[in-house]
């Protein structure tokens, strides 16, 4: 069964190597590379380097946010949190299958002495605050856009509302969900008395990674955590584009904020091939964007979002300490 299970991992990680490529090449397959070098060269470099600067803000957010929801569980320092997430920043730019999800819970968990599940329980609830802080920004973007004539923006804002409602209102009651899920595993099923200690061992840990979810005064530090975070990024990838002469309204970056979760969802290395894909197929339906403008701004945009994380996390990496030297706030 192991072997299976290392064979299937290894197809898995093939895979996301191999769509990456073709991703890509779909991608860049009519670009104009002269045109490439003349949009490099005409780029505006300081809203670039403004567009760099939010994103490493938003960075230092969603770590802020991480260490609100582990406050239940332990006080971690901000500095032992701020590693994980550029290590699992690294972790994402080369390896498939969402690796920082992994990655980040286990630095946390070697450095800071927190356990495994709980931190893994806390990267899950990361997950749906983000999904559904994007969308409660992007559908006030949406119907704004609509004013100015973007018809099926619209058409999206409206059918994602209801969802963006629900998902809200579902968070506070997550982790009560889930406990229940978990005493009916230890009741009810055909498990032997040693595996259903370690199976409610775990629960108990992963429970309380959630629990930041059930208190109203963490849960609304968090939510706000989570929506400056996505208008960061937005704001961030909105200068990206218009470093290269890609005018938008600055709501526009709301709406490609919800591209961005779509592609980086892609299991390819860094998201690289499907974010290109998905970013570009937006910027032509949505905005209408000739095909040919789009290549090098997009490219700019991947950039931007994953490299300087990228880059911090080698340096952590590279100086990764022992627990004690982290263990100092």
């Amino acid at each position: 069964m192991t072997r299976t299970l290392r064979w299937g991992w290894v197809v898995k990680t093939a895979g996301g190597y191999v769509a990456a490529a073709v991703l890509l090449w779909l991608f860049l397959r009519t670009t104009n590379w002269a045109m490439l070098g003349d949009g490099m060269r005409s780029a505006a470099w300081p809203l670039l380097a403004a567009a760099v600067f939010l994103r490493l803000a938003s960075l230092l957010v969603a770590a802020l946010r991480w260490q609100a929801l582990l406050e239940p569980a332990a006080h971690v320092p901000l500095r032992g949190v701020v590693v994980a997430t550029m290590m699992g920043m690294t972790a994402s730019t080369v390896a498939p299958m969402q690796a920082a999800e992994l990655v980040r819970p286990y630095v946390l968990s070697s450095q800071q002495g927190v356990d495994f599940s709980t931190a893994l329980a806390t990267a899950l609830a990361e997950w749906f605050l983000d999904g559904f802080a994007i969308l409660a920004l992007f559908i006030p973007a949406a119907l704004w856009l609509h004013a100015a004539g973007s018809g099926r923006v619209w058409l999206i804002g409206a059918m994602l509302l209801p969802l963006s409602i629900a998902g809200l209102a579902g968070l506070r009651i997550l982790p009560r969900r889930a406990a229940g899920v978990a005493d009916w595993i230890q009741i009810h099923s055909a498990l032997t008395p040693g595996v259903r200690l370690r199976v409610a061992d775990w629960s108990q840990s992963f429970l309380l990674g959630l629990h930041a979810l059930d208190r109203r005064r963490g849960m609304a530090r968090i939510v706000v955590y989570s929506a400056l975070l996505s208008a960061l990024t937005a704001v961030s990838a909105w200068l990206t584009l218009s470093a290269f002469e890609v005018r938008l309204p600055v709501g526009a970056g709301f709406v490609l904020l919800g591209l961005i979760t779509v592609a980086g969802m892609i299991p390819t290395p860094g998201a690289v091939g499907g974010f290109h894909a998905v970013c570009q197929l937006g910027l032509v339906a949505f905005f209408g964007i000739e095909r040919a403008r789009t290549v090098l701004p997009v490219i700019a945009l991947h950039a931007v979002l994953y490299l300087p994380g990228a880059f911090l996390g080698v340096v952590c990496f590279l100086a990764w300490p022992s627990r004690s030297q982290w263990s100092t706030s």
